[in-house]
């Protein structure tokens, strides 16, 4: 099965079955500390078809696969908006928002905000020396917004060379509140996907298919996903009050 998906990716449904029996030993591979970059080479199709790590992801937890699209909503959203008001951190300065905002604009705005509200991680320098992320390297870490006509190439090439994009994270090409693009980036490949939830999604999923431990700089937006969210379970969780705070007001039943 292995040495034909090598070689293969048609037809689809039979990648897909491959897959999907493949997933057990693939995932405890990565779980017992195999490097990614031999794994990928052994299972090619997991990065170049469309909802593997999603499949893989469904393996995991299979109670837990469409909590993001059940719980992301416009009310929702609002909530964390009106959580964010409350913190009095100055990141509309960061948004630069609209008076009036549609129902789509307030589900971006609400992602968007997440890094600019949330505690910020330490990161490490190339001389060793610890500092804290700022709030604009919490949201590169997240969610990266290039303008159209990015030579996706080149900028994937220049983000590996740097050394600085270890774990997966999302690209947007166009203006955040109505971008052309939208890319979950792993291992410097750029998987494209319909909307920036989408993306969100696949990324999170990504942290536990490929055991990628959260960014530093903006652990805390994921980690908010992850109890506001998903209810998944994770070995590390050391959440701030900050966090705790949002997923309360997050999942709050409405008076």
């Amino acid at each position: 099965m292995v040495s034909w998906m090598k070689s293969n990716r048609q037809p689809e449904r039979q990648v897909r079955d491959l897959m999907k029996k493949t997933a057990p030993a693939r995932l405890q591979e990565l779980k017992e500390g195999d490097e990614l970059g031999p794994v990928l080479l052994k299972y090619p199709r997991l990065m170049d078809t469309p909802g593997m790590i999603e499949q893989d992801y469904s393996m995991l937890y299979p109670d837990h696969v469409n909590n993001l699209y059940e719980k992301w909503n416009a009310k929702s959203s609002r909530k964390v908006m009106d959580w964010a008001i409350l913190q009095g951190s100055g990141w509309e300065k960061y948004l630069k928002l609209p008076e009036t905002l549609t129902e789509e604009a307030t589900i971006l705005a609400a992602l968007y905000v997440l890094p600019l509200v949330l505690p910020t991680g330490m990161r490490t320098n190339s001389a060793g020396k610890r500092f804290k992320s700022s709030k604009t390297d919490a949201t590169r870490a997240f969610i990266d917004c290039q303008p159209v006509g990015t030579n996706l190439p080149q900028y994937l090439q220049r983000n590996g060379e740097e050394g600085t994009r270890k774990q997966p994270y999302i690209l947007v090409l166009g203006d955040w509140l109505s971008p052309s693009q939208q890319f979950l980036v792993v291992e410097g490949i750029a998987l494209p996907h319909g909307s920036t939830l989408a993306a969100i999604d696949a990324c999170f999923k990504a942290f536990y298919v490929l055991n990628f431990e959260y960014p530093a700089a903006c652990k805390a937006v994921w980690q908010f996903f992850q109890h506001g969210c998903y209810s998944v379970t994770r070995a590390s969780s050391d959440v701030s009050a900050l966090v705790r705070s949002l997923v309360t007001a997050f999942n709050a039943e409405d008076e």
